[in-house]
C-alpha cells in the first residue's frame, strides 16, 4: 500500500502545511487560546483560497496523526522510516553536535512510494504511538509534509542529510529487506543513526518532485559550512528577498546577503486576523522555522525548514524546503510583522514549558 501524505480527513494528498499557534497567543478580547490549534493548508484547496482554522488539533485528529497512522504498528517489511530531533523525546537528550534538524522520512519500496516531514518541534515524534509533546505547545510550530515522487527520492533526500543536515536520528524502523545488504544506502545509514561528521564545508541544492509533480527544492548546510543560512544560501538560491520568522532569541545576522543583492528581513509578529481568525503571538513565542518571499518579489516562494535566523546557528547543521504556492505565500504574507505586537493583555494564557 502506497505511503502518502495524509489530509484532514485521512485521504491522500500530494502535500500540506501546517503552522500551530503558540500556547501565549492572545485574542482581542483576551481569550484563551490552548496552543495546539492550527491553521492549514494542503495541495487540494483552491488557487483562491486561504490558510483556514482547522476544526482539529495537533493532539486530537487531522493530517497530522492521519498522517502518522501509516507509520506506527507498521509490519510492513518493506517499509523503512526514521525519526529525526536534536532534541529526543525517548531519553531527553539534546545532541548539539548534529543538525539543528528535526524530521521523518517514510518509503515502503513494494509501492515505490515515500514522504517526508519537515518540522521545528522539540521531543517529536513520540515512541510508540502518535502523540503531541507538551514541550512543543508554548511555542507555535511549522509543518510541512510532501508526498514524494518515489522511494529514490527518498534516497537522494537522505544523502543530502547525510553530508549536510547530519540528522539525530532517535527512533527508526528496521532496515527494509530489499536494502538488508546494501550498508551504504544513505537510507540504511540514516536509519542506523550514521552522518557524515567531518570538517570539510558542505552547502547543497537538491531539487526533487512530489508525487503530483510540484517542484521543490531542499536547501541545506552543514555545522562547517561557517555561514549564515538564509542570507548566504537561501537568498541567493532563490534569487529573492526573503522575510523570515524563526526562534530569534539569540543575535541575528546582519540582513545583506552575501551577494551584496538580497537582504532578509526577520519578522517580529504572526497576527491571523487578516485570514478572519483573532489569534496573534509575538515572535518571543514563536518557535517557527519559516521563510517568504518578500511582498515585492515577482516569485512567490514559501520555504520550511529546521533552522533559525541567528548567528548561534552558523555553527549547526541544516535545511529548508521551497517551494511555489501563490495562495499559501499569499496567506502568510498577510499575517507575518515586522512590527512587535503591543504587550500581552493581563489575560492571556501563560505557557505549558
Amino acid at each position: 500500500m502506497s505511503i502518502s501524505a495524509m489530509d484532514e480527513n485521512g485521504n491522500p494528498v500530494d502535500w500540506w502545511f501546517m503552522y500551530k499557534v503558540s500556547g501565549e497567543s492572545t485574542t482581542s478580547s483576551g481569550g484563551r487560546v490552548l496552543g495546539t490549534e492550527y491553521i492549514y493548508f494542503d495541495s487540494n484547496m483552491a488557487a483562491d483560497a486561504k490558510a483556514v482554522l482547522s476544526p482539529h488539533t495537533v493532539d486530537s485528529g487531522g493530517a497530522l496523526p492521519n498522517t502518522f497512522a501509516q507509520i506506527y504498528g507498521a509490519s510492513n517489511p518493506n517499509l523503512g522510516w526514521y525519526f529525526y530531533n536534536d532534541e529526543n523525546p525517548i531519553d531527553g537528550t539534546v545532541n548539539s553536535a548534529r543538525g539543528h534538524t528535526k524530521g521523518v522520512v517514510a518509503f515502503d519500496l513494494e509501492s515505490d512510494s515515500a514522504i517526508r516531514l519537515i518540522h521545528s518541534t522539540p521531543k517529536f515524534a513520540l515512541k510508540g504511538a502518535y502523540g503531541y509533546p507538551k514541550t512543543g505547545i508554548k511555542m507555535a510550530q511549522t509543518l510541512l509534509c510532501i508526498t514524494l515522487d518515489n522511494a529514490t527520492t527518498a534516497q537522494a533526500i537522505a544523502n543530502q542529510m547525510y553530508y549536510a543536515q547530519q540528522p539525530n536520528v532517535f527512533l527508526a524502523s528496521a532496515i527494509p529487506t530489499d536494502l538488508q545488504n546494501q550498508p551504504l544506502d544513505p537510507r540504511v545509514q540514516l536509519i542506523n543513526n550514521q552522518v557524515d561528521m567531518s570538517s570539510t564545508p558542505v552547502q547543497t541544492v537538491l531539487p526533487f518532485n512530489s508525487k503530483g509533480g510540484v517542484k521543490f527544492l531542499s536547501i541545506a548546510k552543514n555545522k562547517a559550512w561557517g555561514l549564515d543560512f538564509y542570507n548566504d544560501l537561501v537568498g541567493p538560491t532563490l534569487n529573492q528577498n526573503i522575510d523570515v520568522e524563526t526562534w530569534e532569541h539569540d543575535p541575528t545576522p546582519q540582513p545583506a546577503d552575501s551577494d551584496k543583492v538580497h537582504q532578509v528581513v526577520a519578522m517580529k509578529s504572526v497576527n491571523l486576523s487578516p485570514l478572519g481568525i483573532d489569534i496573534a503571538w509575538g515572535e518571543e513565542d514563536d518557535h517557527a522555522k519559516l521563510a517568504i518571499s518578500d511582498r515585492q518579489e515577482q516569485l512567490h516562494y514559501v520555504c520550511v525548514g529546521d533552522i533559525n535566523f541567528t548567528i548561534a546557528q552558523e555553527k549547526r547543521g541544516g535545511g529548508t524546503v521551497a517551494f511555489q504556492c501563490d495562495p499559501l505565500w499569499a496567506s502568510l504574507s498577510a499575517i507575518l510583522e515586522d512590527v512587535s505586537l503591543p504587550p500581552k493583555k493581563s489575560g492571556s494564557r501563560k505557557g505549558q514549558n
